[in-house]
């Protein structure tokens, strides 16, 4: 027989237990609920990060590209002005150390110029016939600025210092282009002859990238050239970068920066990386 007192102490053992295991499931749903914040404020912290540093990365590149334009406009000397103590760099780390807890540092590629400096010139093509003259040159860029607008066609020529030959063709049809057989969807684009890209382009029908690289400058063994002509219509403009310069001078003919090789060092508590940024500082929005 079960006495009344011998009920109540089973009922407080049972009440008792019961808060224990109540303040025990308590006690893990709140370390569950820290960790959980924890992995989420962590998470955060490193995706801010990552676009603090991309916001850095990009402002660093167009204050650099200003400052090679700068220099070009001065004469004055890039290398010494970024890297050299009290410079460019040194001023952005120690602004940006006071403002957060990043270090930022800016350096040239192993192997590699800071900044690259070539003979450039630049006019308009077509009108008939247009030829430049290079010195037995390497060369290192060649883009055309072209309108689609008039119903006509451009050859470009390249003819290397052993006479060989290579060329290409493009047909402006208002509101399009066409290289090779392939459809460029634009009435203006900017087309380079060395790497065959093709920018401000909606769409094409085809690649015609092959057809439109006729300049050979792989990093291995690049060929020299003694000129570049066009002939056909006057469908925009070009810009060349000529490493050993021009037998006579073109259109617009200089010496300065033409590109950057830099690498940029973004270190913080929750993200570290460095990037390697090549900009070409002659062309579009940079010019």
């Amino acid at each position: 027989m079960v006495t009344p007192n011998a009920r109540r102490n089973r009922g407080q053992v049972i009440l008792i237990g019961a808060i224990t295991l109540a303040f025990i499931l308590l006690g893990i749903v709140v370390v569950f609920n820290g960790v959980l914040y924890t992995e989420t404020i962590s998470s955060s912290s490193t995706s801010q990060s990552t676009a603090d540093a991309e916001v850095v990365g990009q402002n660093l590149e167009q204050d650099l590209v200003e400052i090679a334009n700068q220099t070009n406009w001065n004469e004055g000397e890039f290398k010494s002005n970024i890297t050299s103590s009290g410079g460019f760099a040194d001023q952005y780390r120690n602004v940006t150390a006071s403002s957060r807890s990043v270090f930022v540092n800016v350096s040239s590629p192993e192997s590699e110029e800071i900044a690259e400096y070539g003979y450039i010139a630049n006019g308009l093509v077509g009108n008939s016939h247009k030829t430049i003259e290079l010195d037995d040159s390497v060369i290192e860029h060649l883009v055309l600025n072209l309108s689609a607008s008039s119903h006509d066609s451009l050859e470009i020529n390249a003819t290397t210092a052993d006479g060989n030959s290579s060329n290409v063709t493009i047909e402006a049809n208002g509101d399009s282009f066409i290289i090779g057989g392939c459809i460029i969807n634009s009435n203006k684009a900017k087309f380079d002859l060395v790497t065959g890209q093709i920018d401000g382009v909606s769409s094409l029908s085809c690649n015609p990238q092959g057809d439109l690289s006729v300049i050979e400058n792989d990093g291995g063994s690049p060929e020299n050239y003694s000129s570049i002509k066009f002939s056909g219509g006057n469908l925009g403009s070009y810009k060349i970068v000529a490493r050993n310069g021009f037998n006579h001078s073109p259109d617009g003919h200089y010496f300065d920066i033409w590109k950057l090789n830099i690498n940029i060092m973004y270190r913080s508590n929750h993200v570290s990386y460095v990037r390697t940024v090549e900009t070409v500082v002659i062309d579009g929005d940079n010019e």
